[in-house]
């Protein structure tokens, strides 16, 4: 059973098998938006989304639609209606969402790369939780007609895979002619509070791996650039839904609640958030002047179980920077013995929790936050970080 996958087409070509979040329109396929309901609602698609141009005519297969939260109004990946992806490290856990299958289908190897969207870290958080690579583009930056739209204001559309030169790889098909760029010992700044003392401490020392300059930052906000994210968020998914409420029985009690909540965003909280976005972004804009990428842990708190990942604040530390529109992207980072012996790091470290087996850790994901349209550096620095953490464990054991 494909549980990562809503609709299943199969390869049929030599080209990278490709993953597509069921939001985006597919020629001769109905959208679902991991709803029943849209699904009952929707009529074929009779063109793709235009951000699939760069796939079709590079000749990937687009293999399946992928699994997501409904409605992506949400971060768990779990979904009552097509079935909740299992995360393949730990089944207990949440596979993250709202790019549940993308995710999944990736860390499997039942396909080679994927497309999410991230609004509020639908593509980080999953990819943390499931030790891939994800990438949150610059907002604008790749085209959302033929999208379901879930917040205009933060929605984009990004690129996971399994390493980051497939990442590369994924990107390019997005965005036909993309390569990295790799800077001269580009400095970056972690950002203190943005996890525990451990955590920081050992991303900390992952980062000076590389030998380039490491430094830390004051939380410039992430608390209210998250509230503020939230309020936005709740205000345009009520008003992009609302045809759906009517019907409100045929959705997941869930979307319905967060449903609720939206309602009460008034004008005045949408000034505040809006006037927060703007305090956010020159405080961001301050930083990455001084240092060109800042750091910080993808989740801030531990990969939840499927009975209480609903309560988690998954989206603390990558909400915000959907509100400032600047790409982002999620190392994972095997906590390897080598690297544990390597970083002087507990045997049991263990921030994201542990992996099937009880003994074994989930990797960390790193979060690194660039300045707008940095995807082509930040894609290089996870493939420099990347290239480090194998030369500790060339097996690529976690």
């Amino acid at each position: 059973m494909r549980d990562w996958a809503i609709v299943y087409f199969g390869a049929k070509g030599s080209g990278p098998r490709l993953g597509v979040k069921d939001l985006i329109d597919v020629e001769g396929a109905k959208t679902s938006a991991g709803s029943r309901l849209v699904l009952s609602r929707a009529r074929v698609a009779k063109k793709d989304a235009s951000l699939l141009d760069g796939a079709r005519r590079q000749g990937a297969q687009i293999v399946a639609k992928t699994n997501l939260n409904e409605l992506a109004f949400g971060s768990t990946g779990i979904n009552p209606w097509f079935g909740t992806p299992l995360n393949p490290l730990n089944p207990e856990l949440v596979p993250g969402g709202s790019s549940s299958g993308s995710a999944v289908g990736v860390a499997t190897g039942e396909i080679d790369l994927s497309f999410g969207s991230d609004t509020g870290g639908s593509i980080r958080i999953p990819s943390a939780c499931c030790g891939v690579f994800g990438l949150k583009t610059t907002q604008g930056r790749v085209p959302l007609d033929g999208v379901w739209p879930l917040s205009q204001s933060l929605d984009t559309v990004g690129p996971m895979a399994a390493d980051s030169n497939r990442l590369e790889e994924a990107m390019a098909l997005l965005e036909p002619g993309f390569s990295v760029r790799k800077l001269d010992r580009p400095g970056i700044a972690l950002i203190e509070g943005s996890g525990d003392s451990e955590s920081l401490t050992a991303i900390f020392g992952v980062l000076g791996l590389t030998g380039l300059e490491i430094d830390s930052v004051a939380d410039p906000g992430l608390g209210r650039a998250r509230e503020a994210g939230i309020r936005i968020m709740f205000k345009e998914a009520l008003d992009n839904n609302r045809a759906l409420l009517a019907e409100s029985h045929r959705l997941d009690p869930a979307i319905v609640e967060r449903f609720a909540q939206a309602r009460s965003v008034t004008g005045k909280d949408l000034a505040w958030a809006i006037g927060v976005r703007a305090e956010f972004g020159s405080r961001l804009d301050e930083l990455l002047s001084r240092s060109q990428f800042l750091a910080l842990p993808t989740l801030k708190v531990a990969i939840p179980s499927l009975g209480t990942g609903r309560f988690a604040p998954l989206n603390a530390n990558t909400m915000p920077f959907n509100l400032a529109g600047v790409p982002a992207v999620a190392i994972p980072v095997p906590l390897s013995a080598g690297l544990k012996s390597c970083l002087n790091l507990s045997d049991g470290f263990a921030p994201m929790g542990f992996r099937a087996d009880g003994v074994q850790p989930m990797p960390l994901s790193i979060q690194i936050v660039g300045r707008e349209n940095a995807e082509e550096e930040l894609v290089g620095l996870a493939q420099l970080l990347e290239e480090v953490l194998k030369e500790l464990d060339p097996r690529g054991l976690g």
